[in-house]
């Protein structure tokens, strides 16, 4: 099959980083891949890395006729048969590039929790041309059937796929502790992603007064870049917010990583802290990874989590109850070791990448029918 994969975020995190595995996985299993993507952007770096044809563009949301003018000369030029949407805005320069290119398939993978009904003639519009949307959790799928004008008999739950080699601590030399100099007897907090108020490292920073206060020489590293719209911005709020708190010390700001495994390998806690969380990619692998995890319940976490029997959920904007889970992982070492290792249990049953690529596959080559028969 050809095969366009559209993706014109701006930000980079579990979204790019797994529509490029998606993208990497299919051409692997003999599909030809084309990329179209927004110019400038690390996803179009990674691209180039991997060796993905890729067409970078710097499009705007909705309308844009440049951008729907491009999507339908590759398509035309390339014979594609499906395209593979990887954010829902992007949808609104597809499907009118699309009109009249009835024998091209669209398949959409939403990996974001909608916030509310989208019922109305647009969206209808956009959906109808919509072949399946891929969910990669059962909470997704079930918030996307209330709220996308869509039957739940066209949403299928594919399981986020992690490459369960890359992530095994027995395998991987860490980061972290050499680069900044970190004892292993010190307790090392870790979050990774985007530095964002959606997820949540004020939180964790207003929280690490207490832990200090048990801990001395604990330290938080908040690990990624941030996101494009705060770029400048945020990364110093929080640099002042640890400055207010007393805790500009204890607190690491590494900046972004293409390396996950190599950081959470050092890491003796991770932490998941988002306001709002459709289903951690990043929480996935630090589980993958046997590492003891505190999640906000939120969205698909506790999903999971299994309801903390892989990890301890917290509630959102919740410091005092961060430091108290963050403690008692530290105070109970039988008990981080046990959550961990049913957590990665968990992963490499639920979560093996090539059973979720082998599916995705599938659909391309036989249709959402084939799966569901």
């Amino acid at each position: 099959m050809k095969v366009l994969h559209i993706l014109f975020s701006k930000g980079w995190g579990g979204l790019e980083r797994y529509a490029i595995t998606t993208a990497v996985s299919m051409s692997k299993r003999g599909h030809e891949i084309y990329f179209l993507h927004r110019a400038g952007t690390q996803t179009a770096r990674e691209l180039i890395e991997m060796k993905i044809e890729g067409v970078g563009l710097s499009p705007v949301k909705y309308l844009d006729l440049r951008a729907m003018s491009t999507i339908r000369r590759i398509v035309k030029h390339q014979n594609i048969d499906i395209i593979h949407a990887h954010h829902s805005a992007d949808l609104g320069l597809i499907v009118p590039a699309l009109m009249g290119l009835s024998h091209v398939r669209l398949i959409f993978a939403n990996y974001m929790l909608v916030p509310g009904p989208k019922d109305d003639w647009y969206h209808r519009m956009e959906y109808k041309r919509v072949e399946c949307i891929i969910s990669g959790a059962e909470s997704m799928r079930q918030n996307s059937a209330e709220f996308l004008p869509i039957d739940l008999e066209r949403i299928i739950h594919i399981p986020y796929g992690i490459d369960l080699e890359k992530f095994d601590s027995k395998k991987v030399e860490g980061v972290l502790r050499n680069k900044f100099s970190i004892d292993v007897r010190i307790p090392l907090i870790g979050i990774i992603g985007r530095l964002d108020p959606h997820k949540g490292q004020d939180q964790m920073i207003r929280a690490m007064p207490m832990i200090l206060n048990h801990y001395p020489k604990a330290v938080l590293a908040l690990i990624g870049d941030e996101s494009p719209e705060f770029e400048g911005r945020y990364k110093i709020k929080l640099e002042s917010l640890a400055k207010q708190m007393k805790v500009s010390n204890s607190v690491l700001f590494t900046g972004g990583t293409t390396d996950t495994p190599s950081h959470l390998v050092d890491l003796d806690v991770y932490v998941l802290a988002t306001r709002r969380e459709s289903f951690s990619l990043g929480c996935l692998e630090a589980m993958a990874m046997e590492k003891a995890v505190i999640g906000t319940d939120s969205g698909g976490t506790a999903e999971m989590l299994d309801h903390g029997d892989c990890g301890l959920l917290v509630a959102p904007d919740d410091p005092g109850s961060m430091c108290e889970s963050v403690l008692k992982l530290l105070d109970n070492k039988s008990l981080a070791e046990s959550l961990a290792k049913r957590g990665s249990e968990k992963v490499r049953a639920y979560f093996d990448k090539e059973k979720s690529m082998n599916t995705i596959s599938q659909i391309y080559n036989e249709g959402l029918l084939a799966i569901l028969t």
